[in-house]
């Protein structure tokens, strides 16, 4: 039973993350394209990327959600879901945020001098590479901690 507790600890704060997070991407979004509606394609297409990265943080809570489901219950020690929670909670406070400054200082970017979008963009989609991979980190730990 309390593997199953733990799970959905998991799965709650996925959907908990996803919808707060996307709703601010959202309103920010909608906020910056209203001042300058020229350039709303280019403020669109960050705004997939930024949901995408929320939706991706969402992603590797529910693979711990279901590494944990996995588990032996006889052997199962709540200390591993905790400290897989960790691994994964702290490399995305990390990643989370670098990922909204990067995205945010590129819409500010782009809106002040539209020229530059082009180079804005590559730079920033550069940096949320490096970025993502702590994150990726992050999961690798955590599945390690629980025994995959």
């Amino acid at each position: 039973m309390e593997l199953y507790i733990w799970a959905w600890l998991a799965i709650g704060l996925a959907w908990l993350w996803v919808w707060i997070w996307e709703g601010i991407v959202a309103k920010k979004s909608l906020e910056i394209m209203g001042k300058n509606p020229d350039l709303t394609s280019s403020f669109l297409v960050l705004t997939i990327l930024w949901i995408a990265l929320t939706e991706s943080a969402a992603i590797y809570w529910l693979i711990i959600a279901l590494q944990i489901t996995w588990l032996d219950p006889a052997t199962f020690n709540s200390a591993q879901a905790i400290w897989a929670w960790l691994a994964v909670g702290a490399a995305w406070a990390w990643s989370w945020l670098w990922e909204w400054l990067l995205v945010a200082w590129a819409m500010e970017a782009i809106f002040r001098n539209p020229a530059m979008k082009g180079k804005v963009m590559t730079f920033m989609i550069l940096f949320l590479a490096l970025v993502e991979s702590s994150a990726i980190y992050g999961l690798v730990i955590a599945l390690s901690l629980l025994g995959w």
